[in-house]
């Protein structure tokens, strides 16, 4: 089976959408009471942010168990995982973080690394390898 990796693109996207709009609108700890009206429900800001966190986390474990009932359990976390992961934890370090150029020069060649030498070499390798 392949990776949705469209369905992955959009999941990101929503995440990193919203954080940037939360933070455009100038949220900060002392909004975390504001309230509004959802699902004709009383709900506050911080429920709101509990639940962009939770909701992602209860999503992981249906999959999971969507897995398990596919007969499609992980042995092992696969690469690409372990790269998404790594690259969520590197990005989030990044909200609110006002880095210094060294650093963000540091992330810009990390980005052109992915891009045009760790993609196209394993891709290189393995073409390499196939042919033999």
């Amino acid at each position: 089976m392949k990776t949705d990796w469209n369905l992955i693109r959009d999941m990101m996207s929503a995440a990193i959408d919203t954080c940037e709009r939360i933070e455009a609108c100038g949220y900060s700890e002392t909004d975390r009471d504001a309230s509004t009206v959802l699902a004709g429900q009383d709900v506050s800001v911080y429920e709101m942010l509990v639940s962009a966190w939770t909701y992602p986390e209860n999503i992981r474990y249906q999959i999971i168990r969507s897995r398990h009932d596919n007969q499609n359990d992980l042995p092992y976390v696969p690469e690409a995982a372990r790269i998404l992961i790594a690259m969520a934890q590197a990005s989030a370090e990044l909200i609110d973080a006002n880095v210094s150029a060294t650093t963000e020069a540091d992330v810009r060649r990390m980005i052109d690394w992915f891009r045009n030498k760790a993609a196209p070499k394993v891709e290189e390798a393995i073409s390499n390898k196939r042919v033999i």
